[in-house]
């Protein structure tokens, strides 16, 4: 199926929305309080559950470094973040399996030396084997950039469309691979979350692209759940709107064909941290209790930390009913973590050089990897140029 042609002419038939950031703004909800400091005592949390959960940051900073870092020549990439986890497929000597983002961010026109001008200002995604116990990956060249089924864009001298916002998952039942990553025309005009599926992500030639998650709807990112467990239940889809505000919930019967069934399920709370909004984090996963964990972002559009002690954009936890995952039964009442490590705000780039951040002051997570006993590792985006990972513990 050829992704090129279908965006070309939706370019041309959506009206454009030029924007810098990764969301529209979407100012009627977003004040001057918005991603302000705690306490919160306005902040109200009425769920069922609230006071059963707690979250705990078990290790801040497990590898005492980002990783995937082009200063640490580990990428021939600038940039690589927006990082998911999968568990590699059966037969494979990897440890772990990431999806990796990788960009140049050569806005508004690539060097001559660029070898893909009309990909690399937004950027591809990579298939990486790794050891997430150490932090090592293997190293990323551009013989690991796949397009997920689709055509890549044609190769001429500007940008022409981009892959970003992955998120990934393994469905047992079926032993596919269940991808959703976002097709962006230039500085995301026109944004939508597609669906790839494979049975090894590791080989570029095997996925199948099935096409956007949600026809004729802008989105921004999309986590998965599935129910085959429970024949009778549908399968979740929690996607984030193009304003980044709201997280819809949409519904499926076979995992392919999804339907909107909640447009605002969870929203920014007036009050709360989150007040600026709510973006789908990585794939919800299952508690010792049968709950489910689930992380999400925020994106405050501010970048200075001095303005705003939550910086550009952070973390937070909800937890899903395991009866009926559609429910949320508890919530945070302050972000999970705030960007505070050198490669979290501006110092991307190693200790000696500041101001090397593509996006100073950001945390935003597309990766989660259960260690058992209810201790997950959370993997991150950090400045929007490197990756990084922060352990935690649910009590439950």
């Amino acid at each position: 199926m050829l992704l090129t042609k279908f965006y070309y002419i939706l370019c041309f038939v959506t009206p454009t929305l030029f924007m810098l950031g990764t969301c529209l703004r979407h100012h009627e909800h977003r004040g001057k309080q918005c991603g302000f400091a705690p306490p919160y005592p306005n902040c109200n949390a009425t769920y069922p559950k609230q006071q059963d959960y707690k979250v705990n940051v078990v290790d801040r900073n497990p590898y005492g470094r980002p990783f995937v870092s082009y200063s640490d020549d580990e990428s021939v990439f600038l940039f690589n973040f927006n990082i998911a986890w999968f568990p590699p497929p059966e037969g494979s000597p990897a440890e772990d399996g990431l999806i990796v983002r990788v960009q140049q961010n050569c806005t508004p026109n690539c060097p001559m030396n660029v070898s893909h001008p009309e990909w690399m200002d937004i950027g591809a995604l990579t298939a990486v084997t790794a050891d997430m116990k150490t932090g090592k990956t293997e190293h990323i060249g551009e013989d690991l950039v796949f397009w997920g089924g689709t055509s890549p864009p044609p190769h001429v001298n500007k940008h022409e469309w981009a892959a970003l916002d992955p998120r990934i998952r393994y469905r047992p039942a079926t032993k596919e691979y269940y991808l959703t990553w976002d097709n962006c025309t230039f500085e995301c005009g026109f944004r939508t979350s597609l669906l790839s599926i494979s049975k090894n992500p590791f080989d570029s030639h095997s996925w199948e692209f099935v096409g956007p998650v949600i026809n004729g709807m802008q989105t921004a990112g999309v986590s998965l759940l599935f129910q085959d467990e429970q024949p009778e239940s549908k399968h979740l889809a929690f996607v984030s709107t193009y304003n980044c505000y709201t997280i819809s919930l949409a519904e499926s019967t076979d995992g392919r064909n999804w339907e909107i069934t909640n447009p605002t399920w969870m929203q920014g709370r007036p009050g709360c941290w989150d007040e600026c909004g709510a973006i789908a984090g990585p794939q919800p996963e299952k508690l010792s209790n049968g709950d489910y964990l689930f992380i999400y972002n925020i994106d405050t559009h501010i970048g200075r930390q001095d303005t705003n002690p939550l910086g550009r954009c952070t973390i937070g936890w909800a937890i899903l009913d395991g009866d009926d995952p559609s429910k949320v039964v508890a919530r945070s009442m302050t972000a999970l973590a705030t960007p505070q490590l050198p490669w979290e705000t501006t110092y991307c780039a190693g200790k000696d050089n500041n101001n090397t951040c593509q996006t100073p002051y950001v945390i935003f997570a597309d990766g989660l990897k259960p260690l058992g006993n209810d201790t997950f590792l959370i993997i991150y985006g950090a400045g929007d140029s490197v990756g990084g990972a922060i352990k935690i513990h649910v009590d439950v």
